[in-house]
């Protein structure tokens, strides 16, 4: 977290990785934090409290050391880097701006666009699975919100595979995910010698 040197400030909390958001949404359950109201649907980005004291957080972000952990994989180091850029952009929010999204988009620079195109991309991605285009996953699928959806080529195997009726297989298998287009030639050759037996 940061707290800003003015003692009325509001502070900043990174919920980091998938335990830590647990336990969050576990306090949230128990009332035990309030979600006061969310500031970016895009971003993840909300005002909650805790016995009186008001925070700004940043929700469902992966742990800092998932790009280490993954050998410094360039889409985890990406991430990590635009998580970073987005932390520094509520800063600048609690620091007195008023447009918490012009602020992470000012702290993103060159990657804001491609940031926001994700995001966006989450309501197809959701349409697809559950038939809802809300852009929430569940939380055993919260990982699917860093894939490249956005990408026209990644659409159209998400449709391709949908069609097939094994999309939810393959998205919750591994990393496939994380890089569809070079993992589709093995999964179209394991689909064509296993047809409807396919599992990933």
């Amino acid at each position: 977290g940061y707290q800003s040197a003015d003692a009325n400030a509001m502070g900043c909390v990174y919920i980091a990785g998938g335990t830590c958001q647990a336990a969050f949404d576990k306090a949230i359950k128990m009332k035990i934090i309030t979600c006061e109201v969310c500031l970016s649907a895009t971003h993840d980005i909300s005002i909650m409290s805790i016995g009186g004291k008001r925070f700004i957080a940043l929700e469902h972000a992966p742990h800092p050391s998932w790009h280490l952990m993954s050998a410094r994989d360039p889409k985890a180091v990406r991430i990590f880097k635009e998580t970073m850029c987005t932390l520094n952009g509520m800063r600048l929010w609690c620091a007195g701006r008023n447009d918490i999204s012009a602020c992470v988009d000012e702290a993103l620079g060159d990657l804001a666009q491609v940031t926001t195109a994700r995001a966006t991309a989450r309501t197809f991605v959701t349409e697809l699975l559950y038939g809802r285009p809300t852009g929430r996953f569940l939380k055993k699928h919260a990982h699917l919100r860093f894939m490249d959806a956005h990408v026209p080529e990644v659409q159209s195997l998400l449709r391709k595979w949908h069609g097939r009726s094994v999309l939810h297989s393959i998205l919750t298998c591994g990393r496939l995910y994380t890089d569809l287009v070079s993992h589709d030639p093995a999964l179209e050759r394991w689909y064509g010698e296993l047809g409807d037996k396919f599992v990933t």
